[in-house]
C-alpha cells in the first residue's frame, strides 16, 4: 500500500519518503529473504513466532522504526502483524510450506515494491481509489510475482510445471494487489498473505477436465446471462437503492453467478438484493428520524456483500467439487442477508440496542449493536437462505439447508462483534467488516456440509 491515512497507515506522500519509511520498507522487503530457508513446519514456525516477539521489541530499541501515530502506542499494528501472518499460514497448511513462502514472499516483495514504485514514479491514481497509484499496483504485481515465484521455486514442494506455477503465481499477485488497492481500511499485510495462500491453495484443486464438462453448459447460460445482467443492473438502479456503480457490478457479479451456477445462482444474488431493499424501506421514517437509516448502496457494498460469492463461480466449473463452492456461495449470501435484515429492522423496529461485547445499552445505529427482534429477523433471513439449497438442480445440496442458515447466522454475529470492536478501534470500515462477515458465512457453510 503506497498511501498510509487509515489508523496503521496514516503516514502523509511526504513521510513515506523520509528516511524513517524508507528504513521501515527495506525491513519488509528484506525479512521476505527468510522465506526462502523455509524447510520445515517447527522451524517455519519458530521463525513467525521470533519475528512476533521481534516485532514487539524492535520499535522500543528503535522507536525511528514507528510512525508519528504510533509513536504514543509503542507499537505497530502493521508490523506485528506481518509475522502473525506467518504464524498463522504455518498453522494453516502445515503440509503444504511452499503455499506459507508464498503467502510470506507476496507479502515482503509485492507490498513493500508498492511502496517504492508508487512513492518513487509519480503517475496517474486509481479511479476506484485516487489514495493509490497505478504504478504502485504494477510494482506490487511485478515484483510481488518474481519475488513469489523465485521464493516458491527454492522451496519446492509445489504440483506445477514451471509456467504452470508462473502462471498461478501471476494471478495470486494480480488478486493480491487489486484487494490491497481497494479503498477499505484494513491492515493489509494478513490480507495479501491470507489472498495469496488461498489462491495457490485454491489452484492445487482446479481440475481441467471438470471445465471440459461443465464448458457447454457454461456457454448455453452465457447469452441468458448476459440479459439477465442487464436487466438486474436497470431493475436495481431504478430502485434508488444503489447508485451506477453498485448496480453495473452487481451485473457482473449475476452474470458470472448465472453462468456458472444457472439459477441457484443468481437466485442468491436476486434474494439478497430483494430482501436487503426491502428490508431498507421497511421503518424508512423511523430509522431516518433515529439517523439510522441506510445510505444508497455502491460498488464498494456490492463488492463487500456480493464479492466472495461471486469469486465462487469460476472456481464452481473449475474444480471436481462444484458442490462446495455452490454452498459456499448460498453461505456468504445468507451471511450478507442475515447481517442486513437484522440491522434494518432492529434500527426500525428493535427499541433500545445493547452492545454484542458489553451487554449494555448502546445507541441506535453503533457498531456491534443488537437487539432480539433485530437477531429473530435475522436468524429467519439466514432459515430463508438456506432453503434455496432445495432449488438445487443437485439432489446431495439438499443437505445443505442447515450448514447454509447456521452459517448465515454466524456470519451475521461475527458482523456484529467485529464491528464492535476491529471498527469501533479504527482498524477496519464498514466494508471490510461485511466482507469478513461473508467470508465467514462461505467458509463455516463448507466446514458444516464436509462433515
Amino acid at each position: 500500500m503506497e498511501v498510509f491515512d487509515h489508523p496503521w497507515r496514516a503516514a502523509s506522500l511526504a513521510g513515506a519518503a523520509d528516511s524513517s519509511e524508507m528504513r521501515r520498507r527495506l525491513v519488509h522487503v528484506g525479512m521476505g529473504l527468510f522465506a526462502l530457508v523455509v524447510v520445515s513446519f517447527w522451524q517455519t514456525l519458530l521463525m513467525g513466532l521470533s519475528g512476533l516477539a521481534l516485532a514487539w521489541v524492535l520499535p522500543k530499541w528503535m522507536p525511528s522504526l514507528l510512525r508519528p501515530h504510533e509513536q504514543s502506542k509503542g507499537y505497530s499494528v502493521g508490523v506485528i502483524a506481518y509475522p502473525a501472518a506467518v504464524v498463522a499460514l504455518t498453522l494453516l497448511f502445515p503440509g503444504d510450506l511452499w503455499i506459507v513462502a508464498g503467502g510470506w514472499a507476496m507479502m515482503a516483495y509485492g507490498d513493500g515494491m508498492a511502496v517504492v514504485c508508487g512513492q518513487g514514479i509519480r503517475g496517474p491514481r486509481l479511479w476506484w481509489n485516487p489514495r493509490k497509484s497505478l504504478f504502485g499496483t504494477l510494482g506490487f504485481i511485478l515484483f510481488g510475482w518474481l519475488g513469489t515465484l523465485a521464493t516458491v521455486l527454492v522451496a519446492g514442494g509445489h504440483p506445477f510445471t514451471p509456467s504452470g506455477l508462473a502462471l498461478v503465481i501471476l494471478v495470486a499477485a494480480v488478486v493480491a494487489a487489486l484487494l490491497e488497492s481497494l479503498p477499505y481500511d484494513i491492515c493489509d499485510n494478513p490480507l495479501v498473505a491470507g489472498a495469496t495462500a488461498l489462491v495457490l491453495s485454491l489452484a492445487t484443486q482446479i481440475d481441467l477436465s471438470a471445465w471440459q464438462s461443465a464448458q457447454s453448459d457454461v456457454a448455453a447460460r452465457t447469452p441468458v446471462a448476459l440479459g439477465l445482467a442487464a436487466v438486474l443492473a436497470l431493475l436495481a438502479r431504478a430502485t434508488k437503492s444503489v447508485d451506477w456503480s453498485g448496480a453495473l457490478t452487481g451485473a457482473v457479479f449475476a452474470f458470472a453467478l448465472y453462468a456458472a451456477l444457472g439459477g441457484l445462482g443468481v437466485a442468491g444474488l436476486m434474494a439478497f438484493f430483494m430482501v436487503g431493499t426491502a428490508a431498507s424501506k421497511i421503518g424508512y421514517e423511523r430509522k431516518r428520524l433515529k439517523r439510522a437509516a441506510q445510505e444508497i448502496r455502491t460498488w464498494r457494498n456490492a463488492v463487500a456483500n456480493a464479492g466472495v460469492a461471486a469469486l465462487c463461480a469460476p472456481l464452481v466449473v473449475l474444480t471436481p467439487r462444484p458442490d462446495l463452492f455452490a454452498v459456499a456461495a448460498l453461505g456468504s449470501f445468507a451471511a450478507a442477508a442475515s447481517d442486513t435484515v437484522a440491522g434494518e429492522i432492529g434500527r426500525a423496529y428493535g427499541g433500545t440496542p445493547y452492545s454484542i461485547v458489553t451487554l449494555r445499552r448502546t445507541r441506535v445505529g453503533d457498531n456491534g449493536a443488537v437487539s432480539l427482534v433485530g437477531l429473530a429477523a435475522g436468524l429467519v433471513t439466514a432459515l430463508g437462505f438456506g432453503a434455496l439449497a432445495c432449488l438445487a438442480a443437485d439432489p446431495s445440496l439438499h443437505r445443505a439447508v442447515w450448514c447454509i442458515a447456521i452459517a448465515g447466522m454466524a456470519g451475521n454475529l461475527l458482523d456484529s462483534l467485529l464491528g464492535a470492536t476491529a471498527e469501533n478501534a479504527g482498524y477496519l470500515d464498514n466494508e471490510a467488516v461485511n466482507f469478513a462477515c461473508t467470508l465467514s458465512g462461505a467458509m463455516l457453510a463448507v466446514f458444516l456440509f464436509s462433515l
